[in-house]
């Protein structure tokens, strides 16, 4: 039986945001609030845990950062740029992610729950091990994207491109894959009950299990 899936919170945003370059935001000892941070990069140090919350982030660019342990709560990241920034450990938490390019992004380990990405480039982006609660993929190119081991809560992949995902030791129970197209993918059969996929996509599982499908 598929359970019925629950209601992702949106940010939770003030309305009252100072606009700032991301390069005006330190001296805050590595907390952020209330702002809307336009244009600029977000280095980050693997020294300092970074904290955001009601924030927006605009054209900002994060690419190759380190960001681990980070917490992001209540934030929209717009056009942002995260390729190859490291994310391990990170917490997000009613996030929305739009428009982005997450090509590389090392989410390991992080815990995100209440949160969308709506048309990302998330090619190579590596989410094992992480805990994912209330979570939407539309849109998304996901191509030779790493989910080993996660543990999935009403997570939802809607018109996702995901040539070669790596889902091993992930359950897959009530994940909807039905409007997603991939050319390859990796399940542990073990974990691949109750997943809901189109009739292409069960004669390819089908293939994967051993069996012949005779077509008509």
């Amino acid at each position: 039986m598929v359970k019925k899936a629950g209601k992702r919170q949106r940010p939770k945003l003030s309305g009252i945001h100072e606009t700032l370059l991301a390069d005006n935001l330190w001296g805050n000892d590595g907390y952020v609030e209330r702002v809307r941070i336009e244009g600029g990069n977000v280095v980050g140090d693997e020294e300092e845990r970074l904290s955001f919350d009601d924030v927006i982030f605009k054209d900002v660019s994060f690419s190759g950062s380190e960001l681990r342990t980070s917490e992001f709560v209540d934030v929209v990241f717009d056009t942002c740029d995260f390729s190859n920034a490291n994310l391990q450990n990170a917490v997000f938490h009613r996030c929305e992610i739009i428009n982005s390019k997450l090509t590389g992004a090392d989410f390991a380990n992080a815990k995100v729950s209440h949160t969308s990405f709506k048309e990302c480039d998330g090619r190579y982006i590596n989410f094992s091990f992480s805990g994912m609660k209330e979570i939407d993929f539309n849109q998304c190119s996901l191509v030779d994207a790493d989910f080993y081991e996660c543990t999935f809560k009403d997570v939802r992949f809607d018109k996702c491109k995901m040539d070669n995902i790596n889902f091993s030791e992930t359950d897959l129970m009530g994940v909807d894959l039905s409007n997603s197209t991939y050319e390859g993918i990796e399940v542990s059969l073990s974990k691949l009950a109750g997943c809901i996929v189109s009739t292409d996509q069960a004669i390819g599982f089908a293939r994967v299990l051993g069996l012949s499908v005779k077509e008509e």
